[in-house]
């Protein structure tokens, strides 16, 4: 009788050992896929094209993202997710084994915050770009000089040699190595959101085509400093067009020299490029940079005055003139005041 129960004992005894040992892997295979075991900073991952399972298991375990690279293997595998793992850059922190499959499988890769401030010429922006990591800057100039490539996509006209002016200036979201001709069209999108329907709502009543209207906003971005005073900057050079004078705007011989930052010399004023308004009559053949609203907006409603000069006053101001008499003793003036500032 004893050895019976003892036997009943041993039985029951195994098989409560089997059931706790069960638990114990199920709970540990639940925690495996479901809780993270490190606790750290955003990592960073770049998961190459092409990858399988394998190849994604130990990226991961690298980085200490994952615990188990046999479960994540065999779970891809199991529910025959590993086809549909993308690849890409992702950030991710103490994930668990299933929240990274999740964000592998809807490709949830790490997007990117880019702001292009207004005003930039489009080698700067390529700068930009390719700083950070979006896009080369020469396959990004590159396109940018075959505006053709994106005729089918645009619902306004495009220039015929470059899509300088029409990059516009604003934040946007990209994704690091994403493809070069949706980086140019998400510029060119935005600059239809914004600049498309002012332009259709004053061209009824004016003759300047698009590009004509973003090369000179392009000129008064450069030139203004203050935004109030973007309006009377543009009422000067149509005043100056009407009555066929040449612009000379400092800006447009800096970018024929290709370069904004330095001081503009004698020399630089003759060099024989169609973009030195001091030498040629008219618009310079396209935009210098890429406008704001507030200069896009300037050039459509320009101020009502009859100003045919202005010079800066040192402050980021300008001084406007109707004769070149006033305008010359302004130069005097705020030139004078700028030597004696700089005087010790």
């Amino acid at each position: 009788m004893k050895t019976l129960k003892m036997q009943n004992f041993k039985k029951l005894w195994w098989k409560n050992i089997c059931v706790i040992v069960v638990l114990f892997l199920v709970v540990w295979f639940i925690s495996l896929i479901f809780f993270p075991f490190y606790t750290q900073e955003s990592v960073e991952i770049l998961i190459p094209q092409g990858a399988d399972s394998l190849r994604i298991a130990r990226i991961l375990s690298q980085h200490q993202l994952i615990k188990s690279p046999f479960l994540f293997i065999l779970l891809s595998k199991i529910f025959n997710w590993e086809k549909d793992l993308k690849a890409g850059k992702y950030e991710l922190t103490s994930p668990s084994l299933i929240e990274v499959l999740h964000r592998l499988r809807k490709g949830e890769i790490k997007i990117y915050r880019v702001t292009i401030p207004e005003g930039l010429p489009k080698w700067e922006v390529a700068k930009i770009l390719s700083s950070k990591g979006v896009v080369k800057e020469d396959v990004f100039l590159r396109l940018i000089g075959n505006p053709q490539i994106f005729k089918e996509d645009c619902n306004f006209p495009l220039p015929k040699d470059s899509l300088e002016g029409y990059l516009y200036p604003d934040t946007y979201y990209f994704t690091r190595n994403e493809n070069p001709q949706e980086v140019v069209k998400k510029f060119l999108v935005r600059f239809e959101e914004v600049v498309r329907l002012l332009y259709e709502n004053w061209r009824e009543k004016n003759h300047f085509s698009l590009e004509e209207v973003i090369t000179l906003a392009s000129i008064v971005e450069k030139e203004a400093r203050v935004s109030s005073e973007k309006p009377i900057i543009a009422a000067v050079f149509y005043n100056r067009l009407q009555k066929g004078l040449r612009l000379r705007a400092d800006p447009t011989v800096k970018y024929a020299l290709g370069n904004f930052r330095e001081r503009l010399t004698l020399s630089g004023l003759k060099i024989p490029s169609f973009y030195n308004t001091y030498l040629y009559h008219g618009l310079p053949p396209g935009p210098i940079c890429s406008p704001g609203k507030d200069s896009i907006y300037a050039v459509l409603y320009p101020a009502k005055v009859d100003y045919l000069y202005f010079v800066a006053k040192g402050n980021g101001s300008h001084r406007f003139s109707q004769t070149y008499e006033q305008h010359l003793k302004a130069v005097y003036k705020y030139r004078k005041e700028q030597v004696n500032d700089s005087l010790p």
